[in-house]
């Protein structure tokens, strides 16, 4: 396997990120991958990009802006309508290297990432085939409710409210609100997902994001946009105890075919614990049928 940083363009923000090819004569199918909400290039993405080199396909996962060594501020903000964009211009970045074939794109994204590929899959006619892995699928008032529910206890009215004092803050130059992750309790999902990170994990994490990142967006249900998917394959990898679950299998029957679904047992953080390993197989199967079979 060969490796090397990049760096590129994404409306004017420069993002980082590790490019990875097979050894031998290119030019090699590309996949693009990256994480989830506040996520970053180092979490479960190597061994999946490792196991897609293995295969014969290229490898390019990158840090969205905002977070860790890409450029980009308030820093831990995540811009939903930007984070699209950023894969959008991945595309392109990786299109016009020597070592990629540029009819010979996919995309892979996990959890909020795996929104932002079908996002930009749907609108943006050069990716040849695109897999999901738990990808939060809301609406806005789910996704209001979701807010709600983390910062004041479910109620919307009093978390809308919030948001708009954070936005008057943010307009009269005051300091980013953010909150901070707790992972201290080892009987949740989470702690299970987060106590197993080592030092490549941790380098860039700075264990919160901005209150803002919660703010519904446009970005925010991307459902209406899912039928540009077709008739490229679409594969979504869910979790039957993911608390996304019931919004992904609705947005799941509104796709026209081709599509195909896998569901796992476990919660959301179940592809990145005890089905790592399936995950990973799971994956690069796919990608080598859709682009190099």
């Amino acid at each position: 396997m060969i490796e090397r940083q990049i760096e590129f363009l994404s409306q004017g923000i420069a993002l980082r990120g590790v490019l990875k090819t097979p050894e031998g004569d290119g030019p090699f199918p590309l996949v693009i991958l990256a994480h989830g909400m506040g996520g970053l290039k180092e979490w479960n993405i190597p061994p999946v990009a490792a196991a897609l080199v293995a295969a014969g396909i290229a490898a390019m996962s990158f840090d969205y802006r905002n977070f860790g060594d890409s450029d980009g501020a308030p820093r831990e903000e995540v811009d939903h309508p930007g984070q699209v964009e950023d894969f959008r211009n991945a595309i392109t970045f990786g299109a016009m290297l020597s070592e990629v074939d540029p009819v010979r794109i996919g995309l892979w994204g996990t959890s909020l990432g795996g929104r932002n590929v079908l996002a930009a899959t749907a609108l943006d006619a050069r990716v040849k085939c695109v897999l999901s892995q738990v990808p939060a699928l809301l609406n806005p008032s789910d996704a209001l409710l979701a807010g709600a529910m983390a910062f004041t206890g479910g109620d919307v009215a009093r978390f809308r409210r919030e948001l708009a004092e954070e936005r008057t803050n943010r307009a009269q130059g005051k300091a980013p609100r953010y909150f901070e992750f707790d992972n201290s309790d080892p009987t949740t999902e989470y702690h299970e997902h987060f106590s197993r990170f080592g030092e490549a994990e941790l380098r860039n994490w700075k264990k919160r994001m901005t209150f803002s990142s919660y703010d519904p967006s446009l970005a925010t249900d991307i459902t209406p946009l899912l039928k540009l998917i077709t008739p490229r394959p679409l594969l979504l990898l869910l979790t039957d105890k993911d608390y996304l679950f019931p919004g992904q299998m609705v947005a799941y029957h509104t796709l026209p075919e081709p599509k195909s679904l896998l569901i796992l047992p476990g919660h959301h953080y179940a592809l990145y614990t005890r089905h790592k390993q399936l995950a990973i197989e799971i994956a690069r199967d796919w990608f080598v049928r859709h682009l190099i079979e």
